[in-house]
């Protein structure tokens, strides 16, 4: 009996021995994972236009309110909004009648005051005339000193009432000039070549100083205004670049060059203002118009640029971030300077050379030594 369990002993060792040689075989072959397959572009300097955005609204510079300087009721009024007129072109008529009844009036006070100043020279002249009498008469004992004295007294207020007529004249000429030029005002005319931009009479309505009648503007010398904020100040200009859309015409780019910067910064929005020309010579541009654009505030002819895709960063105004790039097959992390920002691309300052193997698509398999392949 001890014979036969012997051999039955020795094959279940032997099945036991052989199972794990099987199992050391199969955890010994086991083969490594599968490289992580992801976009990998090589990098190569390229040129890269830094801007600032800016938004904001187009304004006149030549924005003029109009208004009566006269009371009267509007007769004529033939302009509507929109219609271009020129610089000293008649726009709005006020009734005449009695500014020129007026006129009338100061131009017939002339002729009285002219009057009254011949006569009081006339006078003058006599008066004159007996003081050197007098004087002779005093001489040879004619008259006495009282007679004299009477004389002069005449001769000085003859010269007074000259003067007054003068005064008088001079007066009554003035008032001629201010009754011609509220007859001029009747007329209100254009003080500046544009567009009527809104009007706020029609004919018939009554007027006095001061009623706005319309309101004028030049589209032909547009600016647009807009903040920037401090922190970008410092690259910013007069005579930089600008491009701007506006969504009146998708997809059209207009330009203008940066004027005058703000000399101060706002307290409550840490911004500046910047006024750009713009220019309009196509006529296609309102004052009013929002637009959306670009200070070019200069060119890098060879920049480290990358897809913003690639970058890790916590937060979206972070300069100092990180990316991930191939070498001997494997992911390597690598921190990185963030420069500038546009159109979804990245200026790296820091952290990356010519010939880098970047990988631009970002995954949580991606890690510290991971193998990669590309797609």
């Amino acid at each position: 009996m001890g014979i036969i369990c012997r051999p039955a002993l020795c094959c279940i060792v032997l099945a036991a021995l052989t199972g794990c040689r099987q199992t050391e075989t199969r955890v010994v072959g086991a083969s490594p994972p599968a490289p992580v397959k992801t976009t990998i572009v090589k990098i190569t300097p390229e040129p890269f236009t830094a801007v600032v955005p800016i938004t904001g609204n187009l304004i006149s510079t030549t924005r003029v309110d109009v208004k009566a300087e006269i009371v009267g009721r509007v007769v004529r009024f033939d302009k509507e909004e929109g219609d271009p007129v020129s610089a000293g072109e008649p726009v709005v008529w006020v009734e005449e009648e009695n500014y020129r009844l007026a006129l009338q009036q100061a131009e017939s006070a002339v002729r009285v005051a002219e009057v009254a100043l011949e006569k009081a020279r006339v006078l003058q002249a006599h008066s004159r005339s007996e003081l050197e009498r007098a004087e002779n008469l005093l001489k040879s004992g004619g008259i006495t000193d009282k007679d004299l004295k009477a004389a002069q007294l005449a001769e000085q207020d003859s010269g007074a009432q000259v003067a007054m007529a003068d005064a008088q004249l001079q007066q009554s000429r003035a008032a001629v000039e201010v009754a011609r030029k509220r007859l001029r005002d009747c007329r209100i005319l254009a003080p500046v070549s544009g567009v009527i931009q809104k009007k706020f009479v029609n004919k018939g309505a009554y007027v006095e100083a001061p009623t706005a009648l319309f309101t004028l503007v030049d589209n032909t010398r547009l600016e647009l205004q807009s903040p920037v904020p401090s922190a970008d100040l410092g690259s910013v200009k007069p005579g930089q670049e600008v491009v701007f859309t506006v969504n009146s015409f998708p997809g059209v780019t207009f330009a203008g060059v940066i004027e005058e910067i703000s000399p101060a910064v706002e307290t409550d929005s840490r911004a500046a203002k910047v006024r750009v020309r713009v220019d309009n010579s196509g006529g296609r541009l309102k004052a009013g118009m929002f637009a959306e654009g670009e200070i070019r505030t200069g060119v890098q002819t060879e920049a480290m640029v990358i897809p913003l895709s690639a970058v890790y960063r916590d937060d979206r105004a972070a300069k100092d971030s990180y990316v991930f790039v191939a070498e001997s097959g494997k992911a390597t992390r690598r921190n990185v300077r963030i420069g500038r920002e546009r159109d979804m691309k990245l200026e790296i300052v820091a952290g990356l050379k010519p010939g880098d193997l970047l990988i631009t698509e970002q995954s949580i398999e991606l890690a510290e030594g991971v193998r990669v392949e590309a797609r």
